[in-house]
């Protein structure tokens, strides 16, 4: 199973930018906005739940999307071979 995510899609169709979407999220150290979070997910790197649902929480609040599912789901592998048949 491999977690898929459209977080750059729906970040850019809400019209914002690495840095604001995390500083939306809160992913903030001292005065240091912290857009790795948002960068790893947008690579397919695996993120923590927490910084998940943040991201999801302020798509949502920004009108990109409904459900969590809208911005990260598992795809398992059987389902990869058969959609790319």
């Amino acid at each position: 199973m491999e977690v898929k995510n459209n977080v750059a899609c729906l970040r850019e169709k809400a019209g914002l930018t690495v840095y604001e979407l995390s500083k939306r999220c809160g992913f903030v150290s001292g005065s240091r906005v912290l857009s790795n979070y948002v960068t790893r997910a947008e690579q397919g790197n695996s993120v923590k739940v927490d910084t998940a649902l943040s991201i999801y929480t302020e798509l949502k609040k920004a009108g990109v999307c409904e459900k969590f599912e809208d911005v990260f789901w598992i795809e398992s592998t059987n389902q990869t071979a058969v959609d790319t048949e």
